[in-house]
């Protein structure tokens, strides 16, 4: 009984062995195949070209493609923000210039308005002496302050009362504080020889005293 089981347990580690042997042969020979011309081993570089051919050349293309639109866009881009930004500075030149010539006009304007006030305020007081005629210019104005006077004309026409909107004709004698205004040279206002006083007159314009 002992000797058939040491026999059947030979037997057995035989059996392992052989079948142990067999599995690193199986291995190996798996081992032995690979790289081999029906499994070859490749790199990417060669996997990328063989997808290139496949594709015929488009990858590439795409990316030249894609790479060129950007770049015309971009160009694009930059050369239309130049010319926004060379049109907002013409603008703004344009408004500085329009600004300063509103400035100027408006010194101007004031400078004649200041002139033209000061050649219409200016104002003579006269005193006129009996017997004296004073002779207005056209234009003149002349408002009696004090005294007594009367209206110089040389012909029938006279002056005008602007107080009271009606004429004054020659030898007519003035009101006291009443606005006269002289349409023709060689009219004026005098003072008669007989008067005791002279008369004051404020006189805007030109005259001569006679």
């Amino acid at each position: 009984m002992g000797k058939r089981s040491t026999w059947m347990l030979a037997v057995a580690t035989i059996g392992i062995g052989v079948w142990v042997g067999s599995s690193f042969t199986t291995v190996s020979n798996a081992s032995s195949q690979l790289g081999s011309a029906d499994d070859p081993v490749v790199t990417k570089s060669y996997v990328d070209q063989q997808i290139q051919k496949a594709l015929g050349g488009n990858l590439n293309s795409g990316a030249s493609n894609s790479s060129s639109g950007s770049s015309a866009n971009n160009n694009s881009n930059t050369s239309s923000g130049t010319k926004n930004n060379s049109s907002s500075s013409s603008n703004n030149s344009s408004s500085s210039s329009n600004t300063s010539n509103s400035n100027t006009g408006a010194a101007t304007g004031s400078s004649s308005n200041s002139a033209s006030t000061s050649a219409t305020a200016k104002i003579d007081i006269v005193e006129l002496r009996p017997g004296k005629t004073l002779i207005a210019k056209a234009g003149t104005q002349i408002i009696v302050r004090h005294g007594n006077a009367t209206v110089y004309s040389d012909g029938t026409n006279g002056i005008v009362d602007v107080t009271d909107g009606t004429d004054l004709g020659g030898n007519q004698a003035i009101t006291n504080n009443h606005l006269l205004l002289f349409p023709r040279d060689g009219r004026g206002v005098m003072v008669t020889a007989n008067q005791t006083s002279n008369a004051t007159l404020m006189v805007i314009g030109s005259y001569d005293i006679q």
